[in-house]
């Protein structure tokens, strides 16, 4: 059978981002594949009226929140997807945005090129102290805590113990109505450590689990109130998961000692002079109070190495020559 194939995405690499739910309705009204990364298909663009010969959307990424999966589950659209691709490199920006963080290297980069106050006052380094007026925490000392277990989180693990720090695996999250009461123990059969003991004992908290209606801002007021004034929260997954209003009163109230992230509520999003209404909350800040309360951002692009896009590449041409072939491989839905 001939299939006709429509990429909505060149994997970032240029801007072929639609402008509009008529202009991708129109590419893929005659696709029996869509290859997509980051293009939302809702349920409009789904339906047998817009698309009537599709059979298969392959997501040339991990992550499948743009995609309406009722939708393609009701029609008997497969959905598959590309996990673990991007791992060493999410891993490895995780890492990088903990020491710059931590080590308030960008305040230091903005105090050399932007004052004079290392050479009139002979030091700089009580821009390093944490909120609590302590110095910054060594590797040996750090208790870092991942909470979602899977391909990266497991890297990000791995790298941590090296480093000499303790890990803790989080448990999933009990409800919300639960989010203050203290644990009954420390850890659990499975080795894992209950989802509030891994924030009242971390000094690093690693954010990699999927956005979906259970993990919607999973981190909030009352898990910000729970943290040590040191911690550290590091997101590299999605954004949502952090409500970011929230993140901000921790980061102002000094609740942390703060944030690095590569995920926002809203994507692409403006920041600083050029943050406008409708763009994600926690980018409204000037570039001066950003290193004042310790928030350090990326405009999300952890997945972003020569081995991820190798790694896409071979997951796209596998997933979709194992579904022609009758053997099914990656499946969401």
């Amino acid at each position: 059978m001939h299939h006709q194939i429509v990429a909505l995405d060149a994997w970032h690499l240029c801007k072929t981002k639609s402008t509009s739910n008529e202009e991708i309705r129109d590419r893929v009204k005659d696709a029996t594949i869509i290859a997509v990364t980051i293009t939302p298909l809702d349920a409009s663009t789904l339906s047998a009226a817009v698309t009537p010969n599709l059979r298969l959307v392959v997501v040339i990424a991990s992550g499948t929140d743009g995609i309406d999966k009722q939708q393609c589950k009701e029609r008997g659209i497969r959905v598959l997807n590309s996990p673990s691709a991007n791992t060493e490199s999410v891993a490895n920006h995780a890492m990088a945005m903990y020491f710059a963080c931590r080590r308030r290297l960008l305040t230091m980069h903005h105090t050399m090129f932007r004052t004079d106050e290392w050479k009139t006052q002979g030091t700089v380094t009580r821009k390093m102290l944490s909120k609590d007026h302590g110095l910054p925490l060594s590797c040996q000392e750090e208790v870092v805590g991942i909470i979602g277990h899977g391909a990266i989180g497991q890297r990000i693990a791995q790298q941590c113990r090296g480093l000499g720090m303790t890990v803790l695996i989080a448990s999933r999250k009990v409800a919300a109505s639960n989010a203050t009461e203290p644990s009954t123990g420390t850890e659990i059969s499975n080795g894992r450590t209950p989802f509030t003991e891994v924030l009242r004992r971390s000094s690093v908290i690693v954010l990699c689990l999927p956005r979906n209606p259970e993990t919607i801002n999973m981190i909030s007021d009352d898990e910000f109130r729970i943290m040590s004034p040191k911690a550290v929260v590091v997101n590299v997954t999605r954004g949502g998961i952090v409500d970011e209003h929230a993140l901000l009163r921790a980061l102002r109230g000094g609740l942390i000692d703060g944030c690095a992230t590569d995920v926002f509520l809203t994507e692409p999003s403006g920041a600083g002079d050029h943050w406008q209404d409708g763009d994600s909350p926690v980018l409204n800040l000037s570039e001066a109070e950003a290193d004042e309360v310790n928030l350090l951002v990326t405009p999300h692009v952890a997945w972003c190495a020569s081995t991820t896009i190798d790694n896409y590449l071979q997951t796209f041409k596998q997933n979709i020559e194992n579904w022609c072939a009758g053997k099914l491989s990656n499946v969401v839905v």
